[in-house]
């Protein structure tokens, strides 16, 4: 393979980009063993990217600076208070504004509690009477049926 057509085949590119295949590293790789110019190529390639990086780079909104200042200077604030304290106390961070947890109220917690128990009450008053049902059915043709066997007697005349 020409080395011209090599380089312009893209797998530098995808190479500094972190997209080549783990085959194509190892080929590349003896490639470069072969042919040092591809050294060059690579670290031309490396700065292209760089460049077009920092100039087509957006900067953030100031805001987004102040929290992240914000943020790092009160973890290195807590650290030292714990290292300089030496106490035994745990940190919970509220966030009342935080939307990415859902709350239950304690009363929804109760009323599910309350109708799980009130369906197992049912439930259980379901069985019993289903039973007690069945079991009377029974006495019921267990005593119909004695009933309508009657015996007949023989008539006697006067």
């Amino acid at each position: 393979m020409d080395l011209k057509d090599y380089i312009s085949s893209g797998i530098i590119e995808s190479y500094v980009l972190g997209l080549a295949t783990p085959d194509e590293e190892k080929e590349l790789d003896q490639m470069r063993r072969l042919f040092p110019e591809l050294n060059t190529e690579i670290q031309s390639v490396e700065k292209k990217v760089e460049s077009l990086a920092f100039a087509e780079a957006v900067m953030p909104p100031a805001q987004t600076r102040n929290e992240i200042v914000q943020r790092i200077d009160w973890h290195e604030g807590n650290n030292n208070t714990r290292n300089n304290d030496n106490s035994n106390y745990t940190f919970i961070n509220l966030n009342p504004n935080s939307q990415d947890n859902i709350t239950v109220h304690k009363w929804w917690r109760i009323a599910f509690i309350t109708l799980v128990v009130l369906s197992k009450i049912f439930l259980f008053f379901a069985i019993l009477y289903y039973l007690k049902f069945k079991q009377a059915e029974e006495n019921k043709s267990s005593q119909a049926a004695p009933a309508t066997t009657t015996v007949q007697q023989p008539v006697t005349q006067p």
